[in-house]
């Protein structure tokens, strides 16, 4: 598990807690928001959770 601090330096990985804090969004409604790829959102999503910053809801 990498550090909080590291995690939260990708301005990337900062901008996706923002759009969390607001509202629960599936990685495809995150998607919209960057332009990057869908394995690119689900890596950020996945140390995002690694490090306890968010944690996964299956609907």
């Amino acid at each position: 598990m990498e550090s909080e601090w590291k995690v939260i330096s990708d301005s990337s990985r900062r901008k996706i807690l923002v759009l969390l804090k607001e509202r629960d969004m599936t990685p495809t409604e995150i998607l919209k928001h960057f332009q990057f790829t869908m394995p690119a959102v689900s890596v950020h999503l996945r140390i995002l959770s690694n490090s306890d910053l968010i944690f996964e809801k299956k609907i």
